[in-house]
């Protein structure tokens, strides 16, 4: 038995090789969605740039409302096929991906997950003449552009439909940043308050739901 979860680990890893070249319509760079004909839904985790297997990420779902499964030794997960609404796979000290099945006969989830490292190779910014951090100087930038009534958000990617949506119907708006990563999340994190203050409600569990911080294809 250690030796088959071995050879499918060797396997996964050849196909997440292959995946990365691939130019098919379901090829992304994150996550890649199968219909291998199992029984089960069968997620497997893996670190971004090293390919280990990473112990302990939590499948949740977002129409359940629970985990579901937790990946084990090997990376690997499984649960009943046929999931509705929005999944989110999380593991500490990284990035999660948030996704939804692309249709009722996904049997096979492959997930490259990424660390969350807190850059500040950007060096320090000047601000009234006085040095800070990116993560000082998002914060403080933030609530400059709320005094403006500039409402937004940093994302890594063009929104969504549902993500529009949600943006329009709360009066703030994304925007692509490219930029220092710290910046963005002291950016966002301020601006997430605020929007919290004004609804009464719990918006960053919102966000969440619609994976407004995800990986899109």
């Amino acid at each position: 038995m250690k030796n088959l979860s071995l050879f499918t680990i060797l396997i996964v890893l050849t196909l997440f090789d292959s995946l990365l070249f691939c130019q098919q319509d379901n090829c992304f760079e994150h996550i890649n969605q199968f219909s291998t004909g199992k029984d089960k839904l069968t997620f497997t985790v893996f670190d971004y740039e090293t390919k280990e297997p990473l112990i302990g990420a939590a499948i949740y779902s977002f129409d359940l409302k629970k985990i579901l499964a937790s990946t084990d030794i090997y990376g690997v997960a499984r649960t009943d096929k046929g999931l509705e609404g929005n999944l989110e796979v999380s593991y500490i000290a990284y990035y999660s991906i948030c996704f939804t099945l692309e249709d009722t006969s996904i049997d096979s989830v492959l997930l490259r997950m990424e660390p969350e490292f807190l850059n500040f190779g950007d060096g320090v910014v000047m601000l009234d003449t006085n040095t800070i951090s990116p993560n000082e100087k998002g914060k403080f930038e933030a609530e400059q552009d709320l005094i403006e009534n500039k409402i937004r958000l940093f994302i890594k990617n063009k929104p969504t439909i549902e993500q529009f949506s949600y943006a329009e119907t709360h009066n703030f708006e994304f925007i692509i940043w490219e930029g220092n990563n710290s910046y963005r999340e002291a950016y966002n994190e301020v601006v997430i308050g605020f929007l919290n203050n004004k609804y009464d409600k719990n918006v960053e569990e919102e966000l969440r739901a619609i994976c407004w911080r995800n990986y899109q294809p």
